[in-house]
């Protein structure tokens, strides 16, 4: 099955065996050596995420986007004097 790839500007088109998973496309080790993507990405059919174990229909664009980091917090402390 033939996949495009999208990672920011650039675009790769790939091929895969049937049954390829979202999960698998993630984790292909050309693409991420190539694009330097690390393990906190996801994968977006149409805008819309798709689970890891999904796999994308023949054709399919999958874009590759990185996740927000959720540890980033912003703590704000406030002291009262009197």
């Amino acid at each position: 099955m033939q996949i495009v790839v999208k990672f920011g500007s650039d675009q790769y088109t790939r091929n895969y065996p049937n049954g390829t998973t979202i999960g698998q496309v993630l984790n292909d080790v050309d693409l991420k050596a190539v694009t330097g993507w690390g393990d906190n990405v996801r994968g977006t059919i149409s805008g819309v995420e798709q689970p890891i174990n999904a796999v994308p229909p023949e054709g399919a664009t999958v874009n590759v986007e990185t996740r927000a980091n959720d540890k980033a917090k912003v703590v704000i402390t406030v002291t009262i004097q009197s």
